[in-house]
C-alpha cells in the first residue's frame, strides 16, 4: 500500500456536497483506504480567463494497492460520475480530484506529474498540515516549513467542515 496525498475541489453547484460525494466514493474503492481529511478551505480562482465562483478545497490521506496511474484513472472515474466536464482547464467544475503525492514517487509522465505542478499552492499546504505538516514534498522541501513562508491571502478556512 502507498500513501497518497489528494486534493480535491470544487466551484460549481452544492460545493460542500460534492467534496463530500467525492470522499465517499474514494472510500468504495477497492484497493484504496482513507486514512484522514483535512479542514475544508475556501479559495479565490486563480489563472482563469473570465469570472468564477468561489473554491471549496481540502485534502485527503489515503493508502493505495495500485500504481499511480490507476490511481488517476480511479479519480477521473469519481469526477465523470459527479458531472465534471473535462473540455477544458481553468473552468468551473463540479469536482476535481487531483493526485498531490504518491509515496515519495516522482513521475513526469504524459499523463500524469507527481509532485502534482499545483502542490505548493496555499490551500493544499494548509490541507497537507492538517494531515502531516512534517510530510515531505519531493523537490520541494517540508510542508510545516513551506507554509510558513507562503501567502494566506485569498484562503480561507471554511465554516463547515466534511
Amino acid at each position: 500500500m502507498t500513501r497518497a496525498f489528494l486534493s480535491l475541489g470544487s466551484n460549481l453547484g452544492d460545493r460542500l456536497g460534492y467534496l463530500w460525494a467525492a470522499v465517499e466514493a474514494l472510500g468504495r474503492g477497492a484497493l484504496l483506504e482513507v486514512l484522514g481529511v483535512s479542514r475544508v478551505y475556501e479559495t479565490e480562482p486563480v489563472e482563469v480567463e473570465e469570472a468564477q465562483p468561489d473554491y471549496l478545497n481540502c485534502v485527503v490521506e489515503v493508502e493505495y494497492g495500485a500504481s499511480a496511474l490507476e490511481l488517476l484513472r480511479f479519480c477521473q472515474g469519481i469526477e465523470a460520475a459527479l458531472g465534471r466536464d473535462r473540455k477544458g482547464e481553468k473552468l468551473p467544475r463540479t469536482v476535481d480530484v487531483d493526485i498531490l503525492l504518491f509515496g515519495e514517487e516522482v513521475l513526469e509522465g504524459p499523463y500524469l506529474v507527481v509532485p502534482h505542478p499545483g502542490v505548493g499552492r496555499t490551500f493544499n499546504l494548509r490541507g497537507l498540515a492538517d494531515l502531516d505538516a512534517r510530510l515531505y514534498i519531493p523537490g520541494c522541501g517540508m510542508v510545516g516549513e513551506l507554509l510558513a513562508d507562503a501567502s494566506l491571502a485569498g484562503v480561507g478556512e471554511y465554516g463547515e467542515g466534511l
